[in-house]
Formats: C-alpha cells, structure tokens, sequence
C-alpha cells in the first residue's frame, strides 16, 4: 500500500483495533494499493449501506447509508484536515453524534448530508423531494419525514 494508506491504517486502527479483520487491499488502475474497510452497523441503525472507509487516491472516503464524504490534506475544521478529520468524522458517526439524511422522490434518491444530532435536516438547494430519511449507527436519531 502507498503510504498514505498505510498511516490512515495505522492511525484508525490504533482507534478501531477490532476493525483490522475487516481490511482489505484493493488496487487502482495504476497499480496503487489502497484500504477498504467496510463495517456492519447494528440492526437497529436499518441502513441499505454499513459504514465503509477507503483510502484510493490520496483521501479518505468515509461512507454510510446513502452519504458519503471525502477528506484529503484540505478537508478538515480548522484544526483537523485529512486522515484526521475522517476518523473524527467515524468517531460522530458511531458515539451517534452525527446521523445520515437522505432525501427521495419516491424510489428515487435526491441527494444526502450529515445531521449533528437533535437537530432536523434542512435542504434548501432542492426542491424535488417528498421525504426526508435519517439513519444513525445504533438507530437512536432514525426518523422519516414526509413532505
């Protein structure tokens, strides 16, 4: 693996030691190795898609449910950029700080962002949805919205 895979490895499995056994290398068209970890949230979070983190291309892509975020050297806070704002970012996920919305026009969806908890998704920049879904790791901030 290049070695900015090998020290976002390092660095979120010092956090996640449970994690390692779900590693795997995959390999980009340029022969770069990278990490995938793909990890099962728990049933009550009734999610279509687990937590799953990636290293390709120089960056972290931190995913789960329907959202899903990249950070690289200029992604970050202020104080956090890169490897270190995703596994802040994993670390919300999973103490449910911060859930997953997704919005649908029926069977179809529309786009998607992160919600600190207790506060109620907003979507200003589009018009064309009829619900609102929200997904968290242990399932406690899930709701459905209607519109």
């Amino acid at each position: 693996m290049d070695a900015h895979s090998l020290n976002s490895a390092s660095e979120l499995f010092a956090l996640f030691p449970e994690w390692r056994s779900l590693a795997r290398k995959e390999i980009e068209e340029d022969g770069t190795e990278f990490l995938v970890v793909e990890v099962t949230p728990p049933p009550e979070a009734s999610v279509e898609y687990g937590l799953t983190i990636d290293t390709a291309g120089g960056q972290v892509t931190v995913g789960f449910d329907y959202y899903h975020a990249h950070f690289d050297a200029w992604v970050g806070d202020g104080e956090s950029f890169g490897t270190k704002a995703a596994l802040e970012f994993i670390q919300q996920i999973v103490s449910e700080k911060v859930a997953v919305a997704s919005w649908w026009k029926g069977g179809e969806w529309k786009g998607s962002t992160q919600v600190p908890a207790g506060e109620k998704p907003k979507m200003t920049w589009m018009a064309d949805y009829d619900r609102i879904r929200v997904r968290s790791w242990k399932g406690g901030l899930n709701a459905d919205f209607a519109v």
